[in-house]
C-alpha cells in the first residue's frame, strides 16, 4: 500500500486521528476538553509516536502485528468451541480475510477494536473454565479498554456480566476502573458527565433520518461543519447537550414517522447482510489497484461480492447450527450487529462483527460435510443460496476511481504543502465528477491564481459562488483567521469583480 498517496496522507477521520495522536505524543495531550472521538486509538497512536517517532510506517507494523494476534485468536476461540477443524478453517480465512487486512494499513480504529473484542471474549472463556476472579476482574476490564477504542464495544459488557452470573460484580468492578479515567476526565476538564465520548448523539442521528442516504454521504468541511454546529444555533451549549439534542431528533423522528423508521432499520438490516463494502470517508476496492494482495481478496462478479457476500449466508447457517453449542459468541454477534445497525452500516464498523461470523462460517462448513440428515442439509442451503441472493442483489460495480470527498481532502493536504500542481489536478478531477462541490471549485480558485491563470480563477470562483454563497464567504473568512490574507484578499478581488460585472450588483453579497 505504499504506493498509495493516502498511506502518508490520511484524510477526514484518520486525519484527525493523527493530528490527535501527534498532539499526545508531543506533550500536548487530547487537545479538546470533552472526549469527542474514543480516546483509546489516539493515545495508541501517541504511545507509538512518542517512542517510534512520527512516521506511518510504526503504526501501520504495530497494527499489522494485531492483525496477526487476532488470527491466531479467532483460530483458538474457533478450536475451543467446535473443535480443531473449525478452529484451523476459521484462522486461515480470517488470515486472507480482505478488509481485516485492509483496515491493518488504515489509520482507524478497527484492527485495535478488533484485537480487545477478541482478548475480552478470550479472557471471559478461560474465566468461565477455570472460575478465577482475577480473568473476571481482566475480562471486564478488557471490554472497558475495547469501548475506549469504540464506544459500542461497550456492549459485550453486560454479555460477559451475565456469563460471570454469581462473579457479575468482578466484571462490573473491571470495567468502572477502566472507565473511569475517561469519565472523570470529561467531568474535570470539559465540566460535563460524559460517560466515554460526545460524538454518539450525532452519529445516531446520521444513521437514523429522514435523508439517510444524503446524510451518511455527507462531505467533510463545511457540510459537516453546519451538521456540527446545529445544536448551537439552536441554543445548545456544551458536548453533552449538543448529543442529546440529536438522540431528541431522532426520537421525535422515530414518533412521529414511524413506519418510516421502521423501514429504515429494514433497509439498514439489508446492508448489514450485503456483501458490499461501503465505505465511510475513503473508498475502499480503489485499494485493490495499489495493493495485489487486496486485488485478489476483494473482489466482486455479477451475484457476489467477495468475501462478505459469501460470509453472510456460511455464516447465518452456521449461527443456526452452532449458536447452542457457542451461546456466548451467538450473543456477542447479536449485541454486536445491533450496535452497528443503531447506527449506520459501513464497512468499517461491520468489520468487527467478521472474526466471529468467521467462526461461524467454518462451523457451517464443517456441519454441512458431516451432517447426514438430507432434511436439515437441503434446507441449510436453501437458507445460503437464499441469503445469498439477497446478500449479492443489486451490489453495484467496484468502484475503481477514490471518491470525490477523499481526493477533495488529499488536494486540500497538497495545497497546505505547498503541492499546487498536484493539488489543482485533483480538484479539477473531483469537480468533474461532482459538479456542485462548491469547496472543490473555490480550491480550485485558489490554485489556478498560484499558477497565474486569473481568467480561469474567475470562474470557478463565480461558479462556487452561484452554488453557496455562504460556504464562500465561510471559507473566505476561514482563510484570514488561518493566516492566508493573501488567498483571501485574491478571492475578494474575484467577488469585486463580479459585483462590477454583475447587471444588477445589489444581488450579489458582500462580505
Amino acid at each position: 500500500m505504499a504506493q498509495s498517496p493516502y498511506f502518508d496522507h490520511p484524510v477526514v477521520d484518520a486525519a484527525t486521528y493523527t493530528e490527535i495522536g501527534l498532539s499526545i505524543a508531543q506533550g500536548h495531550g487530547y487537545p479538546q476538553s470533552v472526549f469527542w472521538h474514543p480516546p483509546g486509538y489516539p493515545y495508541f497512536l501517541g504511545v507509538i509516536w512518542s517512542i517510534a517517532g512520527d512516521s506511518f510506517l510504526p503504526v501501520y507494523l504495530a497494527q499489522a502485528l494485531l492483525g496477526a494476534l487476532n488470527v491466531v485468536l479467532i483460530a483458538w476461540m474457533g478450536a475451543r468451541h467446535f473443535g480443531r477443524a473449525v478452529g484451523l478453517g476459521s484462522g486461515v480465512a480470517a488470515s486472507l480475510y480482505a478488509t481485516l487486512i485492509y483496515f491493518d494499513a488504515e489509520l482507524l480504529a478497527p484492527t485495535l477494536a478488533i484485537f480487545a473484542l477478541l482478548v475480552t471474549v478470550v479472557l471471559a472463556m478461560l474465566a468461565k473454565e477455570s472460575g478465577r476472579r482475577a480473568l473476571w476482574f481482566a475480562a471486564g476490564a478488557m471490554a472497558g479498554l475495547a469501548s475506549t477504542v469504540v464506544a459500542t464495544s461497550l456492549v459485550i459488557f453486560p454479555i460477559v456480566a451475565a456469563l460471570a452470573r454469581r462473579r457479575a460484580h468482578f466484571v462490573v468492578l473491571g470495567t468502572a476502573l477502566a472507565l473511569a479515567p475517561v469519565t472523570l476526565r470529561n467531568l474535570v476538564r470539559g465540566h460535563e458527565l460524559v460517560l466515554i465520548s460526545s460524538n454518539g448523539g450525532i452519529n445516531f442521528w446520521i444513521g437514523n433520518n429522514p435523508k439517510y442516504e444524503e446524510t451518511v454521504n455527507i462531505r467533510p468541511d463545511l457540510q459537516w461543519t453546519r451538521l456540527v454546529n446545529e445544536p448551537s444555533r439552536a441554543g445548545m451549549h456544551g458536548d453533552g447537550a449538543s448529543s442529546r439534542y440529536f438522540v431528541r431528533k431522532v426520537l421525535a423522528w422515530a414518533t412521529a414517522e414511524p413506519w418510516s423508521f421502521v423501514r429504515l432499520q429494514v433497509h439498514k438490516l439489508r446492508l448489514l447482510l450485503s456483501g458490499n463494502e461501503i465505505y465511510r470517508n475513503q473508498a475502499i476496492y480503489p485499494a485493490r489497484m495499489d495493493s495485489p494482495i487486496l486485488a485478489l481478496l476483494l473482489w466482486k462478479i455479477p451475484w457476489l461480492a467477495f468475501p462478505f457476500g459469501l460470509l453472510s449466508p456460511l455464516a447465518l447457517v452456521g449461527l443456526a447450527v452452532g449458536a447452542r453449542r457457542a451461546p456466548f459468541l451467538a450473543a456477542t454477534v447479536l449485541a454486536l450487529s445491533i450496535t452497528v445497525l443503531a447506527f449506520f452500516v459501513t464497512a468499517r464498523y461491520r468489520v468487527v462483527l467478521v472474526p466471529f461470523l468467521l467462526i461461524f462460517a467454518a462451523q457451517a462448513v464443517r456441519w454441512l460435510l458431516s451432517e447426514t440428515r438430507r432434511v436439515p442439509r437441503l434446507l441449510a442451503v436453501l437458507g445460503i443460496f437464499a441469503v445469498g441472493f439477497l446478500a449479492n442483489w443489486g451490489q453495484g460495480p467496484m468502484e475503481r476511481r477514490m471518491n470525490p470527498d477523499a481526493d477533495y481532502t488529499l488536494a486540500v493536504l497538497y495545497g497546505q504543502s505547498g503541492k499546487m500542481r498536484e493539488a489543482q489536478a485533483l480538484f479539477e478531477s473531483v469537480v468533474a465528477r461532482d459538479a456542485q462541490y462548491v469547496e472543490a471549485w473555490l480550491n480550485l480558485s485558489v490554485c489556478y491564481d498560484a499558477a497565474g491563470r486569473a481568467q480561469d480563477a474567475s470562474v470557478a470562483f463565480a461558479r462556487a459562488f452561484s452554488l453557496d454563497r455562504g460556504a464562500v464567504l465561510t471559507m473566505i473568512g476561514r482563510f484570514l483567521t488561518d493566516g492566508k490574507p493573501d488567498v483571501a484578499h485574491r478571492l475578494l478581488g474575484h467577488l469585486s469583480e463580479m459585483s462590477a460585472d454583475a447587471p444588477d450588483s445589489a444581488n450579489v453579497t458582500r462580505p
